[in-house]
């Protein structure tokens, strides 16, 4: 990183410096109060993290304090002025700190990272910015989410959807989670699946890769008697997939396919659409399975998708994919 020494922001015309860690514990609101400084300090100087700044001659730690108003200011790092008055910025429109010697088209050497994200080594300065301002919009689109579903979703009876949703965005959500243990079995990987799915390991590891690129993520399979269960063998989607292959299914043969889940609804916002492995009349009723990745759709036009797509593309969401077993009666 360049010398964060003489750094004034422009939009705040104050010298102080976020690290990755003051953006990671914003409440929404103070994001987007702070939000044109943090994007001013990302273009001309990037994000450092509090360990890069830790005994740095350039900046100067400002332990908390509480203003004479009774606002509490959280501790944080600013810039070191030199002392040389040709050096140090007068806001005039116009930067001449230290960011402003950054040639953008400097080549970074290789092995540096930021945020566990190693840059290649011919990427130059404008991969850097961009790395950094892809990752804090990821961040702010997963917190606002997670303030979203969870303020919302229970209000609506959307229980499942926030389920799923927490087990992707809480960093231990799927190895320590309620949800599962009552409603299913979590797996390390497909692999780990026992010999029932050993017919459809390659297809759900193909869907796996499309999505995420990587075959080893872990996986909850939810039984029959859950209520996410209960509730799609009442839905009409299941219904109409059902009836459009009902031929087949009195037949004796055993069907896949996929269907979405439509409207606002938490089974929607629980799963989008679904891939059905297997579908298969025992008795009376159809036994079903169903595949869904926990991912947002590349090019889907919803801002809310386009959000979750954000903070998926910056490691924000644990990927995981899901099995959903359940039975429709048939009428």
């Amino acid at each position: 990183m360049a010398s964060l020494r003489n750094f004034i922001n422009a939009i705040t015309n104050d010298n102080r410096v976020y690290t990755a860690e003051d953006i990671g514990v914003m409440t929404g609101k103070e994001f987007m109060e702070n939000e044109k400084a943090i994007d001013y300090q990302m273009a001309n100087l990037g994000i450092p993290r509090e360990s890069e700044l830790t005994g740095n001659p350039d900046v100067v730690y400002v332990h908390a304090y509480t203003r004479d108003d009774g606002t509490e200011v959280r501790a944080h790092y600013r810039s070191k002025p030199d002392g040389v008055g040709g050096n140090n910025y007068e806001h005039s429109g116009t930067n001449t700190g230290a960011a402003a010697d950054i040639d953008p088209t400097l080549k970074l050497e290789g092995g540096i990272t930021y945020n566990d994200y190693t840059i290649n080594k011919n990427a130059g300065i404008s991969n850097y910015l961009d790395h950094n301002i892809n990752s804090v919009a990821g961040s702010f689109s997963e917190q606002m989410l997670n303030w979203g579903v969870n303020a919302l979703g229970y209000p609506l009876n959307q229980n499942d959807a926030v389920a799923l949703w927490n087990m992707a965005s809480n960093p231990t959500g799927i190895y320590n989670n309620d949800y599962i243990r009552k409603n299913g079995a979590l797996y390390n990987d497909v692999d780990s699946l026992n010999s029932e799915y050993a017919p459809y390991k390659t297809k759900i590891k193909d869907k796996i890769k499309s999505q995420f690129g990587d075959v080893n993520v872990p996986g909850v399979v939810l039984h029959e008697n859950s209520n996410v269960s209960n509730v799609i063998a009442h839905s009409e989607e299941l219904e109409s997939f059902i009836r459009n292959n009902y031929a087949d299914l009195k037949s004796g043969k055993e069907v896949s396919g996929s269907f979405r889940f439509n409207g606002f609804t938490n089974l929607h916002n629980a799963f989008g659409s679904v891939d059905v492995l297997s579908a298969k009349v025992r008795g009376n009723y159809v036994d079903v399975t169903l595949l869904d990745t926990y991912d947002f759709n590349k090019n889907d036009k919803n801002p809310f998708v386009k959000m979750g797509r954000s903070a998926q593309e910056t490691g924000k969401l644990n990927p995981y994919f899901t099995i959903v077993k359940c039975r429709y009666k048939l009428k």
